[in-house]
């Protein structure tokens, strides 16, 4: 009854304290919080939107650049680099090439005056062969020829001014830089198949303020050219997730937002592309990061909602301290009574009725221990005298199959065989007569069988062929005297065939997962599962022939009184095959 009203009382107060003050405060938190985490990602988004539009008018100036000193290269004077370069492939002397080489180098050098940045510009010619400006192809004109940007500039319009997709160009020079293709229009008597130009990139420093912010540069098969804030390694679902992108992107950059989670953690993923070039920078914004302030207020929130919880748990506890406290170790009193602890005794204190409470649960605990000895008391009384019950009837029913071989002993008439077996039989009913209920050590029983198979041997003129395997390490364990020999006395006189008794009996005991496991073993006549069930239930009033059972039983009903579930006998058998009897019993 105190029990449930005390339960309902606090369940009362923490209901309030949480429908009034927590779940309103919850709320207020989980509406802001989702707000603030939108507008701070929305104003991350505006902020990469800005630096990257900055870093796309810097990368198409750069690339215009570039495209002008390429352009002016082809068409200065009505090509007259072209045809300077025309010349000196056609010229057969080396004076003459040297001084055309002179005039070539001296107009590129006027030009690059005014671009500083040029690294490299190769004429290749139609007939084979090539001439470079600075810094010469660092491969065969062969490898260069067969390179995929080339041919696709060959194919192109006349005249068109074609990017390779890279930043590591064919010159000695891996500086970062644009390379630039120009395919001379075909209406030009040049020999000039191709100018190649290198120029040195001015590269978008991004975001290298925030190293927080991942950011590469891809070309348009994909494939990265430049990193950015020493990011080296992308996984690979981001790259995957690029190029999903790039394959149903549009140049509506608002449409170019992406969000993944990747390993547990939310990503956001913008794609924004040069528009002089197919080059496109990959912006990846951890959302972590980014509502850092959101995360951090609700910490603090989820901090002072539970401190207010802890606060008003303490009130309740100090408020009710005079009836909370009391009842409380009432409760584990009698959880502890009620998993079978009789010795709790609560201290009766508090106010009134629960004083008084204490001192009737005390005095109930109290008799209900004292019950409980006496009916222990009475339980043991009646198991001893079972147990006593059925080890007499085990001695008189040894002892008198004993004698009937010593009878028969003397019917021989062999005084020494008689002093044998006499010896034999004293050494046996020493151990069974004296203390008969006490245990004896597992090598002791053993030894005392062997006795008894000693007997039995001289009974059947040594034609018993009994095998005995017993674990070493069980020898110094205790167990119930006199409980294997009913079961070896059984497989002698019933199991095996009394005109043929060479038939093999094993003895075996072995270590189990409960204890110890013996098992009697005959290879001789067997019996019915009918018979076994009616032995096991019935003992001394099963008879069947001139067995009747008694040993068996005996056994079963001494392991059951002594250790119980699941320690036992279990008898196994097959007609014409034998029979084998298991005894599992605890170490001790």
């Amino acid at each position: 009854m105190f029990r449930h009203r005390e339960i309902g009382i606090t369940k009362h107060f923490i209901r309030t304290f949480v429908l009034i003050i927590i779940v309103p405060f919850i709320l207020f938190i989980t509406i802001f919080y989702k707000y603030y985490s939108t507008s701070l990602i929305q104003r991350s988004m505006d902020q990469v939107d800005q630096q990257l539009d900055i870093a796309s008018d810097n990368m198409n100036a750069e690339v215009k650049r570039a495209s002008l000193t390429i352009a002016t290269i082809a068409n200065v004077n009505d090509h007259m680099i072209l045809d300077e370069v025309s010349e000196w492939s056609k010229s057969s002397t080396s004076v003459g090439k040297i001084q055309l080489a002179r005039e070539i180098d001296s107009y590129l050098n006027s030009i690059s005056n005014y671009s500083n940045d040029i690294v490299s510009v190769i004429f290749t010619l139609k007939d084979g062969g090539y001439y470079y400006f600075k810094n010469p192809p660092v491969m065969s004109e062969s490898s260069i020829r067969n390179l995929p940007w080339y041919q696709e500039a060959l194919r192109s319009s006349n005249g068109t001014l074609f990017i390779v997709d890279s930043l590591n160009g064919i010159t000695s020079d891996k500086q970062d830089k644009f390379t630039f293709l120009l395919h001379p229009e075909r209406s030009l008597d040049t020999e000039v198949e191709m100018i190649y130009l290198t120029t040195h990139a001015s590269i978008p420093d991004f975001n290298r303020s925030n190293p927080e912010i991942e950011q590469f540069i891809i070309d348009r098969n994909g494939n990265r050219i430049m990193n950015q804030n020493n990011h080296d390694k992308v996984d690979p679902e981001i790259m995957v997730e690029v190029s999903k992108m790039m394959q149903k992107q549009s140049r509506n950059r608002d449409d170019d937002y992406s969000f993944l989670k990747i390993n547990g953690e939310n990503k956001l993923l913008k794609l924004y592309s040069f528009e002089k070039t197919d080059w496109r920078i990959v912006n990846i914004l951890d959302e972590s990061i980014v509502t850092r302030g959101a995360d951090q207020f609700l910490k603090l929130s989820i901090i002072f909602i539970f401190s207010s919880f802890t606060f008003f748990i303490l009130f309740i506890l100090w408020f009710f301290r005079g009836i909370h406290s009391p009842l409380q170790n009432l409760i584990k009193a009698m959880r502890k009574v009620e998993k079978g602890d009789f010795q709790i005794e609560v201290k009766a204190d508090g106010r009134g009725e629960i004083k008084r409470l204490g001192y009737t649960f005390n005095r109930m605990v109290s008799q209900i221990r004292d019950l409980i000895e006496e009916r222990d008391m009475k339980e043991r009384a009646r198991s001893q005298a079972e147990i006593e019950a059925l080890q007499s009837q085990i001695n008189p029913h040894f002892l008198s199959n004993t004698l009937n071989s010593v009878r028969v002993m003397a019917m021989i008439a062999k005084t020494d065989n008689i002093r044998k077996i006499i010896d034999s039989l004293s050494a046996l009913l020493t151990h069974v007569f004296r203390e008969p209920n006490s245990l004896a050590p597992i090598g002791q029983e053993i030894r005392i069988l062997e006795s008894y198979v000693h007997i039995m041997q001289v009974r059947y003129g040594g034609k018993l062929n009994i095998q005995f395997n017993i674990d070493d390490t069980l020898l110094n364990y205790s167990m119930p005297k006199m409980l294997l020999q009913p079961i070896l006395e059984n497989a002698i006189f019933h199991g095996l065939d009394q005109q043929n008794v060479n038939e093999l009996i094993e003895v075996n005991a072995i270590r189990h997962e409960l204890g110890v496991c013996f098992t009697i073993t005959d290879y001789g006549r067997g019996v019915t599962g009918e018979q076994i069930r009616d032995m096991l239930k019935q003992g001394g009033g099963y008879q069947s022939g001139n067995f009747s059972g008694l040993g068996v039983h005996n056994v079963l009903k001494r392991i059951e009184l002594n250790y119980g579930h699941p320690y036992g006998l279990k008898m196994d058998s097959e007609l014409g095959r034998g029979t084998t009897v298991t005894i599992l019993l605890p170490l001790s």
